[in-house]
Parts: structure tokens; sequence; C-alpha cells
């Protein structure tokens, strides 16, 4: 119940966040300046918003806890019926929980500083809790919620009412949002959801950023310096880069590192879907290491100052969001371990972490190269058949998640072999060598993607006259 109440706690700590910076209602920025602005009662004209977005909310955590609660009966005693009623109050309840203090806190006006302290307060007495360091973690009443089927515990009911009060005081205060935080946050939504449209996810990325006001610190964390020409200046950029990350992605790194380690472990005893987590959790992470590689992208003008192809120069940045996504591997690699100590999960563990890693970041690389789909119809491809422009646009949403996902499928072989008496580290290391194969072929094709590119515009530009005769001749 302790580990399961960490789950509500994370919900908790981003409700404060959101509630302090204007959220978590965000209205179109007309309604700011003509109905925020007007001789009516803030709170009726923010009521309806909020009550639909609570509703939407409410739907998707009832839809999850109950596919849990599925999962989950397949290893525990009870019926599935009700571990799924069990999974979806849960659901209910932390949702309901994170939204109510989302509303109070924009309501109340906290500061985001404290806002950001009290979650993460929370967060570290949930895992404290969760390792017997401490006890009387408030989030580990919610938990017991979802361990009704073995006992009922009546300090959920408590969490429940507790949830449904904050949702009731927080609706009547949802009038008191800052006019300035909210029109600064209709502003980013309205252009996240644009770009999210366009399946634009590099964009998405840098206004989720603006939303969450997160900007590079002004100090590195450890202090770099270099005397004459370096040798590797790209690797020393990208290097310095990560080393003025903010406290708040070095938290989100090490947080998703450990879901996708705490995934694998599970995947590992029986719950294969968890590698998907496991693969997308280390996905999400991995395209914050890229942001050095990103960031050449966002100015191709300053790569083609130089007199070196703009290939050579990108390719040279994947080192350093390797390096950044060992780091995060071997957060997950000491989660999976800790979750079922022993000899076999170590050597296991260990023949994952590089896979991972360079599954993960061959996901991202493509999803940052790769680049938004092409929406006004310039490319090749817009000659093609709706059916086959159709696929495409599956392939380029699906291919970067999925290759972080095959990053983690070493854990799925491992777990075969285990089960039919084969040693299972080697096979672990076969199949992270076919993700090896996968990476170079990933780094081959940032390499030489514009020549190849270049070669087949000036066909396809070669081949227009011709076409055209042919049609006027027609």
């Amino acid at each position: 119940a302790d580990w399961i109440g960490l789950i509500a706690a994370v919900v908790v700590a981003v409700g404060l966040r959101s509630g302090s910076r204007g959220g978590p209602v965000a209205v179109e920025r007309a309604d700011v300046w003509h109905v925020l602005l007007a001789p009516v009662d803030r709170t009726t004209a923010m009521r309806g918003p909020a009550v639909r977005q609570l509703r939407f909310r409410l739907f998707v955590g009832a839809v999850t806890g109950g596919i849990a609660g599925v999962l989950a009966a397949h290893r525990l005693p009870e019926e599935d019926i009700v571990w799924a009623a069990c999974g979806a109050v849960f659901g209910l309840a932390t949702m309901a929980l994170g939204y109510g203090v989302a509303l109070c806190t924009s309501g109340f006006r906290v500061p985001s500083w404290l806002a950001s302290l009290l979650g993460l307060g929370l967060v570290t007495w949930a895992v404290a809790d969760g390792a017997n360091v401490v006890e009387g973690s408030p989030t580990a009443a919610v938990g017991r919620v979802a361990l009704w089927p073995l006992e009922f515990a009546p300090v959920g009911v408590v969490a429940i009412v507790v949830a449904i009060v904050l949702v009731l005081l927080g609706l009547s205060l949802v009038g008191n949002v800052s006019v300035e935080a909210a029109e600064r946050r209709s502003t980013l939504v309205g252009q996240l959801r644009f770009a999210a449209t366009l399946q634009d996810v590099r964009t998405v990325i840098v206004l989720r950023r603006q939303l969450a006001m997160e900007l590079p610190r002004l100090r590195p964390w450890i202090p770099v310096r270099t005397r004459g020409t370096h040798r590797f200046p790209v690797w020393s950029r990208g290097i310095r880069g990560l080393l003025r990350w903010p406290a708040a992605r070095v938290a989100r790194l090490v947080l998703l590192g450990a879901v996708a380690g705490l995934a694998a472990r599970g995947a590992w005893n029986g719950t294969s879907p968890l590698i998907g987590v496991a693969g997308l959790a280390l996905y999400l992470a991995a395209l914050d290491a890229v942001e050095p590689l990103a960031q050449e992208v966002d100015h191709p003008t300053r790569r083609n100052s130089v007199p070196i192809d703009g290939g050579a120069i990108e390719l040279r940045h994947i080192p350093v969001a390797v390096v950044a996504m060992v780091f995060v591997s071997l957060v997950a690699f000491v989660a999976a371990v800790l979750a079922g100590p022993s000899a076999e999960a170590l050597e296991i563990a260990a023949a994952c972490v590089l896979p991972a890693a360079l599954g993960a970041v061959g996901g991202a690389v493509v999803s940052v190269v790769g680049g938004a789909p092409n929406q006004g119809g310039g490319d090749t491809w817009s000659l093609m058949p709706p059916e086959v422009a159709g696929m495409r646009l599956v392939y380029r949403t699906a291919w970067p998640p999925g290759m972080a996902v095959i990053g983690t499928v070493p854990v799925l072989a491992a777990r075969t072999a285990a089960r039919h008496g084969v040693s299972a580290v080697p096979v672990a290391l076969a199949t992270g060598g076919g993700v090896l194969v996968l990476f170079i072929i990933v780094c081959g094709w940032v390499r030489e993607r514009e020549r190849v590119h270049a070669w087949w515009r000036a066909q396809m530009n070669a081949a227009l006259p011709s076409r055209q005769e042919a049609a006027a001749d027609g």
C-alpha cells in the first residue's frame, strides 16, 4: 500500500506545481480577456470548464485503475471484477485528490517555490514509507484502496472523503485564479495543442518546459573549464548543456528511470505489458537527453555556417545523449534490483542497461531529427494515395517510442530463457546485440539522410520536365 500510495503522491505533487502556475484549468485566451475581466462572477465563469476537465480526468483515472486491477488479478486471489472495481476506485480517488489539490493551490495562490517544496516533501515521504524508513505517509491511505480485495481498511474511505472535500473546496475557489497566470497558461496551452495536432514532438517539449517555467541553471552543477582549442567542441558543448539542467529536469529523469526499472521488474515477474511502460518511460527521458542535438536541429543556420556536413555534426551529439541515458538506465537498474534483490537479478539487469539506453536514444534521435510530418504536401509522399500516406503517418508516430520499447526487449528474452532452463544472461546479451545493430543503422541514417534527400530531390527535379512534356503531348 505504501508503494501504491507513491503514485498518488506523484499525482498530488503534479497538482501542486500546476496549481501554483495558473492551472489546472486552461481556458481560451479570449475568455481570459473578456470573461474573467468582465463584471461577472469568476467562479461561475470558471466552474463549467473546471467540471468538464474534472469529468475527463476521472474517466481516465477509472479506466487506468480498472486495467491495472485486471492485470493484478492474474497473480492475486479474489475475482477479476473485484480487483478491477477497486482499481477503478483507486484511480478515481487519486485523480480527484490531485485535481482538488491543484484547484486549492490555485485558489489560495500558493507560491510556486512553496508548492514545489511541498510536492517534493510528499513524494520523499512516500518513498521513505515504502522503504520502511519512516511511517505515516498520507498517501498510503489511498494505496490501501487498491488492496481492498485482500483486506478492507477503513482508512481508505477517509482518503476518498478527503479527495471529495478537496474537489468541492477547489471548485468553490476556482474563481480566485490569477488572471496574469491564466493568460500565460492559456497562450502556451493553445500552442501546445496545436503542436500536438501537427505531431510536432519537439515543439511540444519546448512549450511544456515554458509552461513549467523550466529554465537552465545560471551556473553548472560541476564547473568545466577547457584551455586552448578543444578537440571535441560538439561533445564539450553538449556536456556543458547537460550540466546546466535544472533540478526539476534531473528529478524527472530519476523518476522516469525508477518507473522504467520497476516496470521492467514487473515484466520479469510475468506482467509482459509492463515492458511497454518501461520503454515509454525511457523514451520520455531520452527526449530530454538529446536536448543538445535538438538545439542543433532548431538552429540550422549555425550548423550550416561551418564547413562540415550537417549529418556529421548531428552524429557527434549522440554519444553525449547515450552517456546521459546510461545514467538513467543505471537508476532503472537500481530500482529493478531493489524490488527483488538477488545475484541473478543483478546480472540480468546489468546486461540490459546498455541496450535500454541505446534503444531510448535511438527512438528520441529519430523523433527529433525527423521533425514534424510535412503538412503542406510539398514532398514526394504527397503524390501517394491517402492509404499510403496514412500508414506513413502511423509509422512516424509509432516508430520512435517503438524503438525505445525494443531496447527493453532483452528483459523478456531473458525471462523466456530462464523459464526454459537456459542461462538468461547470454540470451539478454545476444538480444542486446540486435538492439546495438538497430542503433548503428539509426546513426547511419542521421549521417547520410541529407545526402540521400538531396539525391532524391535532384532525381525528381530532373524527371519533372519530361513529365510536363508528356502531359503537354497527352
